[in-house]
């Protein structure tokens, strides 16, 4: 008599514990990890009174570059410049071929490219990084 009433509490025990189990709320999955990105800086450079320059480099990567698209204050002088391959390397900085009219507020630079060096060789990536231009 005693084996049966501990297996059937064996057994009452065993169903509270698969009941509570399988009941609960299925933990969702984890989300992917978060994309690279390079790290990059942008400089002014005033070259007279009324135009301005621009160096973007980035500080962790060397990468191919693809596009840098251009947005400044206001928009009027917005533009994309096009890498076409170029590879360049840690620490070194890319200009325009053109200077830009000064104008006051933020310029903010997109740069689309692909990551040549490192852990992440072969990831494509697309970062920006700004710049505050002061009055004249």
């Amino acid at each position: 008599m005693k084996t049966k009433n501990v297996l059937l509490a064996l057994g009452m025990i065993m169903m509270a514990v698969l009941v509570t189990f399988s009941s609960c709320k299925k933990d969702d999955p984890e989300p992917p990890p978060a994309a690279y990105v390079p790290v990059f800086s942008s400089t002014s450079i005033t070259i007279d009174a009324t135009t301005i320059d621009f160096y973007i480099t980035c500080t962790t990567d060397d990468y191919e570059l693809i596009k840098v698209d251009v947005k400044s204050p206001g928009a009027l002088q917005d533009d994309t410049y096009l890498g076409n391959g170029m590879i360049l390397i840690t620490g070194e900085p890319i200009t325009f071929p053109n200077y830009f009219v000064r104008t006051s507020g933020t310029w903010t630079f997109i740069i689309t490219g692909t990551i040549k060096s490192g852990a992440h060789v072969g990831t494509s990536f697309t970062a920006s990084t700004s710049v505050s231009v002061s009055g004249k």
